[in-house]
C-alpha cells in the first residue's frame, strides 16, 4: 500500500496529463482522417478534445506546483543563502495555500450548480458537472502540493538537510537540499564529482 501511495505521489499528475494528451491526439487524428480521407466530419471530436484540454490545463497547475515550475523573478531572493531563500518560499507558499483553500468552496459551488441544473454538452451529451469538476479537483490537488512544498521549505529554513524531488540538483534518489550550502555551490560540487567520475571511467576504458 505504501508503494502505491508513493507511486501516486510521484506520478499522479504526469499519468493523468499523459492520458489526456494521448486521448486528444488520438481523437483529433481520427477527426483529421475522417475529414480528409472519408470526406465526413465527426460532431463530437472537437467538443471532447476541448473538455480534455480544460482538464489538462487545471491538472497542470498541480503538476507545476509540485515541480516548482512557474514564471517568477528571483533576482532579489537569489542574493540570499539557501535558508534565506527557504524563508521567502515559506511566506510565498503560505499565501498560495490560503488562496487555493479559499477557492475550493467556490469551485465546489460551481460544480454543484451544474449538478443541479442537469445541463449536458451539445454533441456528446456529457453531464457538464464532469467538466466543471476540473477546478474543484485541481484546487484540492494544488493545495496538497503546496502544503508539501511548504513543509520542505520550512524544514530547510530550520537548517535541516531535506530530500526534495523538485530540487534542481536532483539527479539521483540520494540528492538532498543542504540547508547551509548555496545552490550554486551544490551545483558546482555535483558537476565536479560527475566530471571526475566520468574522467575515471574514461581512463578505465583506455587502460582496458
Amino acid at each position: 500500500m505504501k508503494k502505491i501511495i508513493h507511486w501516486l505521489d510521484e506520478n499522479l499528475e504526469e499519468c493523468i496529463l499523459t492520458f489526456f494528451l494521448i486521448g486528444m491526439t488520438f481523437i483529433m487524428g481520427i477527426q483529421v482522417f475522417c475529414r480528409y480521407a472519408l470526406t465526413m466530419s465527426l460532431s463530437w471530436s472537437e467538443e471532447l478534445t476541448r473538455y480534455l484540454f480544460i482538464w489538462s490545463g487545471f491538472i497542470s497547475v498541480s503538476y507545476c506546483s509540485k515541480k516548482c515550475l512557474s514564471i517568477k523573478i528571483e533576482q532579489f531572493v537569489a542574493m540570499f543563502p539557501r535558508r534565506g531563500k527557504a524563508i521567502f518560499k515559506v511566506v510565498n507558499h503560505t499565501f498560495e495555500l490560503i488562496f487555493f483553500i479559499y477557492m475550493i468552496p467556490f469551485a465546489y459551488s460551481y460544480m454543484m450548480s451544474a449538478v443541479a441544473s442537469g445541463q449536458v454538452s451539445p454533441a456528446c451529451s456529457i453531464p457538464m458537472y464532469y467538466i466543471q469538476a476540473a477546478p474543484f479537483v485541481s484546487f484540492i490537488l494544488v493545495a496538497f502540493r503546496i502544503l508539501q512544498r511548504w513543509v520542505i521549505e520550512f524544514r530547510v529554513a530550520r537548517g535541516e538537510n531535506v530530500y526534495d524531488p523538485a530540487h534542481p540538483e536532483r539527479n539521483t534518489p540520494e540528492s538532498y537540499i543542504k540547508a547551509n550550502t548555496d545552490i550554486t555551490q551544490s551545483s558546482a560540487a555535483y558537476s565536479a564529482d560527475n566530471g571526475s567520475a566520468g574522467h575515471r571511467e574514461a581512463q578505465g576504458k583506455e587502460d582496458a
